[in-house]
């Protein structure tokens, strides 16, 4: 056969299947797009000039990654579907003499033509859009763009080696399908329908049981720094779950329907509820993928979302002053009341050499341990690490000790203890009694504050349990704690000092004073060995979390859209690989005196029995996730639970309007094959 007979037969081939072709080729540019739109934010100069943006390209460059693994994993998945679609034609050309090398040579010309219009496409498309998706990131992150056109070679070179190999791929999957089936096997691809799985029962308690472990995880963690340990394997477990649920519910629906002959035995539904028969596999697999890539879409679009809108709020609660002075050492030394005192004169000095006016002021230093909370004790000695299996982090605690006149100067309250008494405020849900144990040490719980804790430490970030420990003399219950190690032999005590104020300044003047600190308080505490020291300028600080939040938000924008679009992708081929196989049916149906109008039915009734099931699994999976993505978000500082929720709420109503307009549209090319 001539070699210039491949091509030809290749063109023809996507020409006329171009129903299957154009969305898959369209799919492809965009991915291929994407890529190098998130290549060139996350691994060019662009965002070089603009202070802070580093970390906004590391998550740049971090999605880069995952849409090289994504993009890879999803078009393999959709050839597949594609070329399933092909293996009766391939049929007939084996009968016309096509041997199994010259069916590998048609479809390695398939995929050399399709590689070089989605790459042509994607790369031009990418190219395109770069600068505005360059825009729209500044925007975001609160920098100003430079309005010049690059094009950036080295993410052309990886775009074009990452998917040339995902295009090879493709090609050894596609060359696979047809050189291991026969010329009757081809044929009769896609007449046989789907025998129900064995142990079906067993299947689907095993997913429903994986379900409520993945729930059970992510209703259960209490702390963030477990929600970081437990996250990925309540996804797995839910992602496995729904796979075994909705692929053993699929077949245990049909038969319920057939089963009930009211119900069955009518025209409106017969021949839907037998179409779901006969391939109840893979029906069950499709929406479970689906409800996967909606749920990706819901969480990653409502967490990302909530942290961007509420980065103000976020930066107040890290940040609560203008100017935020901080000092930490590991050890007691009983010099450190005179060490504050010296800090704080020494920066309100800097301070008003530099012509500001402070105001608002809030000074206090504590102590703090970290250990492991059980039978009203605060262990010291045990080693995490050893642990890891078994600790449970949610009783992972941090005692910190305040001095009563600091309380009642931060609270307003007038309070006075015993020296072996104590006020106790927990930020988590510990069961404290009557006495708290802190290693060897024990206290009387005189009375809970637990609703003052923020108040206390209005700039904590909660990443783990803190106790609040109100004592009558802090600084006489840390010399207790001095010579108090952990299991690396450290001294485990720290001294948080903290001084926080406002001035008159202007943002810039801020940002200057804050340096001019910074430098002073560093100086001053070198000689001490075992410190963090900090002055941060509130104004400082706000372009590092706009920059990191306005990464996410864009990312999660960005992997969105892909996600959308594959799960178009694959209700369409759903669609359209069902109708296919549905065309004789309907077509016997007819000759017996189905009508179009019945025919319509019949799709309204597939599409009503099986429609709501992935968009109303996605928003109980969001549903169940969201207390773990709360927690998730608390690393990061924000603790708005309402807003995160109004996200959740907002996301899905949208979702669920495209979910309802893509299958209208996609029953429509499902309604013309059949009809």
């Amino acid at each position: 056969m001539r070699s210039a007979l491949y091509p030809k037969i290749a063109v023809d081939g996507i020409r006329k299947n171009s129903k299957l072709y154009v969305p898959y080729i369209a799919t492809c540019i965009l991915m291929i797009a994407v890529f190098y739109i998130m290549h060139t934010l996350g691994f060019s100069d662009m965002l070089s000039n603009f202070m802070g943006a580093a970390t906004a390209k590391e998550i740049l460059a971090f999605g880069t990654y995952i849409m090289a693994i994504f993009g890879t994993i999803f078009l393999f998945y959709t050839q597949s579907a594609l070329i399933k679609g092909r293996l009766k034609e391939f049929g007939l050309y084996s009968v016309l003499g096509m041997n199994r090398k010259n069916l590998g040579k048609v479809v390695f010309y398939e995929t050399v033509i399709t590689w070089v219009i989605s790459m042509a496409g994607g790369l031009v498309l990418g190219v395109a859009l770069s600068k505005l998706a360059e825009l729209g990131l500044c925007k975001m992150i609160g920098v100003e763009a430079v309005y010049s056109f690059d094009i950036h070679g080295e993410s052309l070179l990886w775009t074009v080696i990452v998917y040339s190999f995902v295009f090879f791929l493709i090609y050894l999957n596609a060359f696979r399908q047809v050189r291991f089936s026969s010329a009757i096997d081809l044929i009769h691809a896609g007449k046989a329908g789907e025998k129900p799985p064995k142990a079906n029962w067993v299947a689907g308690i095993i997913g429903l049981a994986l379900l409520a472990a993945g729930y059970i995880i992510a209703l259960k963690i209490e702390q963030p720094l477990a929600a970081l340990a437990w996250f990925f394997i309540a996804v797995i477990l839910v992602i496995i779950g729904t796979y075994l649920t909705l692929i053993t519910g699929s077949v245990l629906l049909c038969r319920i329907l057939q089963k009930n002959k009211n119900y069955y035995y009518k025209t409106n539904h017969f021949v839907s509820v037998s179409s779901m028969a006969y391939r109840m596999k893979r029906n069950g697999a499709s929406l479970a993928s689906i409800c996967i890539l909606l749920t990706m879409v819901l969480v990653m679009m409502s967490s990302t979302y909530a942290l961007y809108s509420n980065r103000e709020a976020t930066i107040k609660n890290h940040y609560p002053r203008q100017l935020n002075a901080s000092a930490m050492r590991y050890g007691y030394d009983e010099t450190y009341p005179e060490i504050a005192e010296a800090l704080t004169s020494g920066l309100k000095a800097k301070t008003e050499e530099y012509g500001a006016e402070i105001s608002n002021t809030i000074e206090y230093y504590d102590y703090a341990l970290v250990g492991y909370y059980q039978d009203g004790i605060v262990d010291l000695g045990i080693n995490p690490m050893e642990n890891i299996t078994t600790i449970d982090y949610d009783n992972v605690a941090q005692a910190v000790f305040i001095d009563v006149d600091t309380y009642n100067m931060l609270t307003g309250e007038n309070a006075s203890l015993a020296p072996d008494e104590a006020l106790v405020g927990v930020s988590g849900r510990l069961n404290i009694g009557d006495v708290l144990g802190v290693g060897d040490e024990s206290f009387k719980v005189k009375d809970r504050i637990d609703d003052q804790v923020q108040t206390l430490d209005p700039d904590m970030v909660t990443v783990i349990t803190t106790i609040i420990i109100i004592v009558d003399d802090a600084d006489e219950v840390a010399s207790r704690y001095a010579d108090v190690v952990d299991y690396a032999g450290d001294l485990m005590i720290s001294w948080n000092w903290r001084y926080q104020f406002d001035t008159d300044l202007d943002p810039e003047g801020q940002k200057e004073l804050g340096s001019i600190l910074n430098k002073y308080i560093n100086t001053e505490m070198e000689y001490m060995s075992h410190t963090s020291n900090y002055v941060a300028s509130q104004e400082e600080q706000r372009a590092d979390f706009v920059m990191t939040f306005g990464g996410l938000f864009f990312l999660g924008i960005l992997l969105s859209i892909i996600f959308l679009v594959s799960c178009v992708l694959i209700i369409y081929y759903k669609q359209i690989s069902e109708g296919l196989e549905d065309q004789s049916r309907f077509d016997i149906m007819q000759k017996v005196g189905m009508t179009k109008e019945n025919i319509k039915k019949s799709i309204n009734s597939q599409m009503l029995t099986v429609f709501f099931i992935p968009i109303a699994v996605a928003c109980m999976h969001l549903a169940a996730v969201l207390p773990i993505v709360h927690k998730l978000l608390m690393l990061f500082g924000h603790d708005n639970m309402p807003l995160l929720l109004i996200s959740a709420g907002v996301c899905a109503l949208v979702c669920g309007i495209f979910y309802a307009a893509t299958y209208k549209v996609t029953s429509n090319a499902y309604y013309k094959i059949v009809s």
